[in-house]
């Protein structure tokens, strides 16, 4: 996806603490891959001693142009167990971190988050946090996992140069954010560190996905919603995503994560609690890994939440969704919820979502 720099030596600090940048007047290492881009830092203001520079990411979104940050893997990566970073960006967009591993041999990860516009959002990441990057032109990783002592690059991009290269489906409208023109993220305090993170909340009982505990989503839109973390003070009375966004006639809306097949190859089920403010009809769809890289093989089931924010909890069996051949969780690739209402002959208008507690279950 990215054509990241070689690895280069970094001089390593405290234990726990294998690179913290703060950007007090240079990019520390940082440059661009790709057209229309630049990286820059911006010291802390004469009257702010103390506070954090910034790392200013500058890039243009305009077709058939992918452009990166990107990073050599600083020394002393392999004891790599969290990378931490404050970051926003001036519109409402997906962004992924690109693990780069050594060539030839090695693979492409990356993890994905949701940046809403103009607000500060505190990342921390895991290994587990990172899939492979299958898509036609990536490399395939020989021993199929993520060697930190293999990594040479890290790459921070915007997925919204991806998802408008996807090619059109004319019987499947899915909304898709084609917007262009600059756009600009700022980044500050990058670490990466060698302590392990806090075990979240909801592990063990087979929950192999997420229960929205940490600060900023993993989850994106391809195009046509607004999303944001939501506190206790929701319908379903607890931490959760909340989607705002318009019900089309035409036009499919989807929410959509990655997902570790490692971690999921026992699961079953596959649970989560949800509210809606209209009646509304959503398709649950699970896709595999396809051989060889690209869009793998989706298997379906519908769920219809009943409107008026009721809490409906959403308990589906995986051997129960519908597609071709059978449903193989461990190699499960990705998750996604798309509003069907007005495809079905429902009325269009605006919508809210909240969505909680989703569990992969064995």
């Amino acid at each position: 996806m990215l054509s990241l720099a070689a690895a280069a030596g970094f001089a390593q600090t405290a234990t726990d603490v294998v690179l913290h940048q703060q950007f007090q007047g240079d990019a520390d290492g940082w440059t661009v891959s790709g057209t229309d881009a630049e990286v820059r830092a911006e010291a802390p203001a004469a009257n702010q001693p103390g506070s954090a520079g910034k790392l200013i990411f500058s890039y243009e979104l305009s077709p058939g142009k992918h452009s990166g940050a990107v990073l050599p893997a600083p020394q002393g990566f392999a004891r790599a167990q969290r990378i931490r970073f404050r970051i926003k960006s001036d519109r409402a967009t997906a962004m992924g971190l690109l693990l780069s591993e050594k060539k030839p041999g090695g693979g492409n990860y990356a993890a994905w988050f949701w940046l809403p516009a103009d607000e500060w959002q505190q990342v921390e990441l895991t290994p587990a946090d990172f899939t492979a990057t299958d898509g036609p032109g990536d490399p395939v990783d020989q021993d199929g996992k993520l060697d930190m002592d293999a990594v040479e690059g890290i790459g921070l991009f915007d997925l919204t140069q991806f998802f408008a290269a996807l090619p059109a489906a004319a019987d499947i409208p899915v909304v898709v954010n084609q917007a262009s023109g600059k756009r600009t993220v700022a980044m500050e305090d990058f670490e990466v560190l060698s302590s392990p993170a806090p075990a979240p909340a909801g592990a063990g009982s087979g929950a192999a996905l997420e229960s929205f505990d940490r600060d900023f989503l993993d989850w994106v839109t391809l195009g046509g919603m607004d999303l944001k973390l939501s506190a206790a003070g929701n319908p379903l009375g607890e931490r959760a995503m909340e989607a705002a966004y318009r019900q089309v006639d035409g036009q499919l809306e989807v929410l959509m994560r990655r997902v570790s097949g490692a971690g999921a190859a026992n699961s079953k089920r596959l649970e989560f609690d949800i509210a809606s403010e209209r009646e509304t009809t959503l398709v649950v769809s699970i896709e595999m890994k396809k051989p060889g890289g690209g869009q793998g093989p989706r298997f379906t089931l519908p769920i219809y939440p009943p409107g008026g924010k009721e809490v409906f909890h959403v308990d589906l069996k995986l051997a129960d969704f519908e597609g071709h051949g059978q449903f193989d969780p461990a190699q499960w690739r990705s998750l996604a919820i798309v509003d069907v209402t007005t495809a079905g002959g429902g009325q269009a208008g605006a919508n809210r979502l909240w969505i909680g507690n989703v569990r992969a279950v064995e």
